[in-house]
């Protein structure tokens, strides 16, 4: 039997628009950078010239970026990758920016429950200059420091945008950072969450990851709408718990120890319960000393 030949002939204005592009890839800065690199060898242009061509129109959104928010990319951060491994072909990789981007969050997988907000899943400590702080709040933020890689936690509570969340983000960010398992939430939205998971009984898996945390932030406690059932089947079990497993626990409110006792004695029914609220206050004693934070709010521009 003959053998089937496949030959395709191409014409003299083919062979001469490939042997142009040949020549325009050679000269191609981007090209030139992956030759010298090594990822790809000469013979590649020589031989696969067009899907080198279509890997580049593909990279040149990136060719003169500034960054993630600049991104051209359909998949922001990401790019096909040019790769030769006895055949050429494309991959997906992360771009500097991505790299680096992932590099600075990296830590959140070690978040169990997070209600941090993007901004704040990058912060730390080192990102606070003391020198351009008040001596109250360098004062404060000394002790938030200190406390972060102690069992004991901290209670900060003032008026709103003094910065304790941002304080105890940080202090989050950085037991995530050192391997630990961390819960971050806003106490009113998980409430709220916990209520609506009531029914399945879903709420109980959450619940156990916070008992489970070796830390914990309840930020903005005393905002929620308080309920016997939040307050009895919820929040003191999970003080309970941590109290006994000597877990670290912070918290932040817009309410001091006076008026935190009051709203944890009236529920939302109005019945007036003063020992239940008592329990409370003193299982949020045990774990975390009360530290005020006085200032400025910093969320309104200079």
């Amino acid at each position: 039997m003959q053998k089937a030949e496949f030959n395709v002939k191409i014409t003299e204005k083919q062979k001469a628009d490939t042997d142009k592009l040949i020549a325009a890839l050679k000269d191609n800065a981007a090209v030139k950078y992956m030759l010298r690199s090594g990822q790809i060898p000469l013979s590649c242009i020589e031989r696969s010239p067009w899907k080198v061509r279509d890997w580049l129109v593909a990279f040149k959104p990136c060719q003169g970026c500034k960054g993630l928010s600049s991104c051209g990319q359909k998949r922001t951060g990401y790019y096909d990758n040019l790769v030769y491994d006895g055949m050429l072909h494309t991959e997906i990789k992360a771009c500097k920016y991505m790299r680096n981007e992932l590099r600075q969050t990296a830590h959140m997988e070690n978040y169990l429950v997070s209600d941090l907000g993007s901004e704040m899943e990058k912060i730390s400590f080192r990102n606070i200059d003391p020198e351009r702080e008040t001596d109250a709040y360098r004062s404060v933020l000394l002790s938030a420091t200190n406390h972060c890689g102690t069992s004991r936690g901290l209670f900060l509570y003032g008026t709103m945008g003094t910065g304790k969340t941002y304080l105890a983000a940080c202090a989050a960010n950085e037991r995530a950072r050192s391997g630990e398992k961390v819960a971050f939430i806003h106490y009113p939205s998980f409430c709220q969450r916990m209520a609506s998971r009531v029914n399945e009984g879903e709420y109980r898996t959450e619940l156990k990851r916070l008992m489970y945390a070796d830390f914990l932030v309840i930020d903005d406690i005393g905002a929620e709408n308080c309920t016997e059932w939040n307050r009895d089947q919820i929040l003191l079990p999970l003080l309970n718990s941590r109290y006994e497993n000597k877990k670290a626990t912070w918290f932040t409110s817009n309410q001091d120890e006076v008026t935190l006792k009051i709203h944890f004695t009236f529920a939302s029914r109005g019945k007036e319960e003063a020992l239940k609220a008592e329990r409370i206050m003193e299982r949020i004693k045990a774990l975390a000393e009360m530290t005020a934070l006085t200032g400025k709010d910093r969320r309104k521009p200079l």
